[in-house]
């Protein structure tokens, strides 16, 4: 097992830029990873308001009322200069002038009166939340006059408004449709589109250089002065490098199940992890075919970043897939990254499909190992037939 032994060998001058990218990876990954669970949850916004009655109403009395369960209302009264002071300093969010008429307009179903505004709003900043206030306002109306339309009186249509209002939906994923498992959150999903990225970068920045030190002449003729045979010493270095592989990916998937709290459960959670040992094992047999052409350490770096952050950026290992455009999922479905990311995004629920389809992403991402294999011993054999031609 000399041969095996000379790999690490190897290996040890070459694992400091493995430890390096380890570092930053985690200590980019894990506040990234916080940040997105962060932003997956919704909660109501209640908004500083600053309401004029003019009309003085039941109906618009009802309004007020309405408004004052979500938000908090002002009790002071601003003249209009007072009023822009306010809002230019954030005390109050958004002004609302109920106008004299305003039960009339409500109630009327006459179309000249319908393309009226009822209201005078006004606010400094645009954001979701005085977004989502002149959304309430318009449903508030159509609703109202939808019931009227109907028969119903003015302050029973109000009221039915305001019920309409407190209904509580309740959203239920058919289970035959989506692949929902509460384990494979969200934010674990995150770690594993971000794993892309750096599983090409250290393992094609460490196996890379490798690899060609074990094949470069001065190994070749230390082969020939020995005793080992051509196949045995093959079969010591594809050993090394599958042990170097397997130790690289298991660190990682450690990181992840620390960032996940504890060891993986729940079906799409090792299949996300089978995702990954797949794409590894690409990365390794794209790392090897590469070596074949014996390029430098620093150009085998080049290779690793430009491939690295190219498919980050073009499959989704930054984004989810449903952010990229059509066009660019289009031509990225060349790339293994494409179909490891897609079987990420299906595992988590960014995109709509079945077990089968994760499968089909595995099966392709086999297909690239095939490929490149093929392409390797193509090239190796090449290289031997150039040298028995000099």
């Amino acid at each position: 097992m000399q041969v095996f032994k000379l790999f690490f060998k190897v290996t040890r001058s070459k694992i400091g830029i493995g430890i390096l990218y380890t570092v930053i990876f985690f200590a980019i990954c894990f506040p990234m990873v916080n940040a997105s669970e962060e932003k997956v949850d919704f909660e109501d916004t209640s908004l500083s308001l600053y309401v004029r009655d003019e009309d003085q109403t039941e109906a618009s009395k009802a309004l007020i009322a309405e408004l004052e369960k979500k938000h908090h209302i002002t009790d002071r009264k601003l003249n209009n200069q007072e009023l822009m002071d306010a809002m230019y300093y954030s005390l109050i969010d958004y002004s609302l002038v109920i106008p004299k008429g305003y039960a009339e307009l409500l109630g009327s179903t006459d179309k000249e009166d319908l393309k009226k505004e009822i209201f005078e709003e006004f606010h400094l900043r645009d954001g979701y939340a005085t977004a989502m206030m002149n959304v309430y306002l318009q449903e508030y109306i159509r609703n109202t006059r939808m019931s009227v339309a109907m028969g119903d009186d003015l302050m029973t249509a109000v009221k039915k408004s305001a019920e309409r209002e407190e209904v509580n939906i309740e959203v239920v994923q058919d289970p035959e449709d989506e692949m929902f498992d509460e384990n494979f959150t969200t934010k674990f999903a995150w770690f594993f589109r971000l794993l892309m990225y750096i599983l090409i970068a250290v393992i094609m920045s460490m196996l890379g250089p490798i690899l060609i030190t074990m094949n470069g002449e001065e190994q070749r003729k230390r082969i020939q002065c020995s005793r080992t045979t051509v196949s045995s010493y093959v079969t010591q270095v594809f050993m090394g490098s599958a042990v170097l592989i397997l130790v690289v990916w298991a660190i990682f998937l450690a990181g992840g199940a620390l960032l996940y709290g504890g060891m993986y459960t729940g079906t799409n959670s090792w299949l996300a992890v089978l995702n990954s040992f797949i794409f590894a094992l690409f990365v390794a047999m794209f790392t090897i075919f590469i070596s074949t052409f014996k390029p430098s350490d620093v150009v085998m770096s080049m290779v690793a970043q430009v491939m690295g952050l190219g498919m980050a950026f073009l499959c989704g290992g930054f984004m989810p897939q449903s952010m990229l455009g059509e066009g660019v999922q289009t031509v990225t479905k060349i790339l293994p990254g494409y179909w490891y990311e897609r079987a990420n995004d299906l595992l988590c629920g960014d995109q709509r499909g079945t077990h089968g389809d994760v499968f089909i992403c595995f099966a392709v991402q086999g297909g690239f190992i095939l490929f490149f294999l093929i392409l390797t011993i193509i090239m190796s054999g090449r290289h031997k037939t150039v040298k028995v031609k000099k």
